[in-house]
């Protein structure tokens, strides 16, 4: 789903480039769920970024190859094969809950009557049908998190990409989030690319995680988490605590 060969970001300045992501390779097979992590500030949602084909600054100099599905990411976005969510939900307080995630549909000039059926089968999928006529204001964190995961969902795309979307969720309602969206990915199979902070989310989540170094930044190793899902089963296993302690063990490494 996602080819990524010998990227390089470069932003460029008065002097003073800063090299951002040097010489990055990775793919993400089709239907798989994949973590980055890395150090702060080393250009996770740089990452991100490009591959959803957001634009970027005049600065920013990009070289090297960046396919999804065998398309550019500018390509691939247009054509509303990427789904985004962000850390924070950005829900329009004024619309419900089924007005927040059909949003997608009615800019893109979906039907009333065949957008109502959609938004009905996903607010389902998301296990919000009882929360339909809520405002953003009347649910929890979390819940409105799964409001913003539902309206990335809305056109259906094929690709998932999540920059740190439970980073400021407490770790009650983190940890039911987490539950959710391996609930969600199990369902429909999307591809998900999840960037992250937390090695136990990692773990949790994902059946590889990347580890980025800091930068300019680059892969420091690629972990395969060979667990079965749902996970809650083995957190208390040697082997998930073997994956953690690995995963930190690298992450200090590429921090050096």
């Amino acid at each position: 789903m996602i080819t990524i060969e010998n990227l390089n970001v470069l932003f460029e300045g008065n002097g003073k480039d800063l090299h951002v992501l040097r010489d990055m390779s990775f793919s993400v097979k089709k239907g798989s769920f994949v973590s980055i992590i890395g150090p702060s500030g080393c250009g996770k949602s740089t990452l991100f970024r490009i591959i959803s084909g957001l634009p970027t600054r005049d600065t920013c100099k990009i070289t090297g190859k960046i396919r999804i599905d065998n398309r550019k990411p500018e390509t691939a976005s247009k054509n509303r094969d990427i789904g985004l969510i962000f850390q924070k939900p950005t829900l329009l307080e004024w619309r419900n809950v089924t007005e927040n995630i059909s949003l997608p549909l009615e800019i893109m000039g979906y039907e009333q009557k065949n957008r109502k059926e959609d938004i009905k089968k996903l607010l389902a999928v998301v296990d919000l049908t009882p929360y339909s006529n809520y405002r953003p204001s009347e649910l929890s964190g979390g819940m409105q998190q799964k409001v913003s995961i539902g309206r990335a969902l809305a056109y259906n795309p094929e690709l998932l990409l999540m920059d740190e979307p439970f980073g400021s969720l407490d770790e009650i309602n983190r940890r039911k989030m987490n539950n959710e969206i391996v609930k969600i990915w199990t369902k429909l199979k999307k591809t998900i690319l999840f960037v992250t902070h937390s090695i136990q989310e990692a773990v949790f989540l994902s059946q590889k995680v990347i580890i980025l170094t800091k930068k300019p930044s680059t892969i420091h190793k690629t972990i395969e988490i060979d667990l079965p899902y749902p996970r809650n089963t083995y957190e208390g296993s040697s082997k998930y605590f073997n994956y953690i302690k690995e995963i930190r063990g690298y992450l200090n490494d590429a921090c050096n």
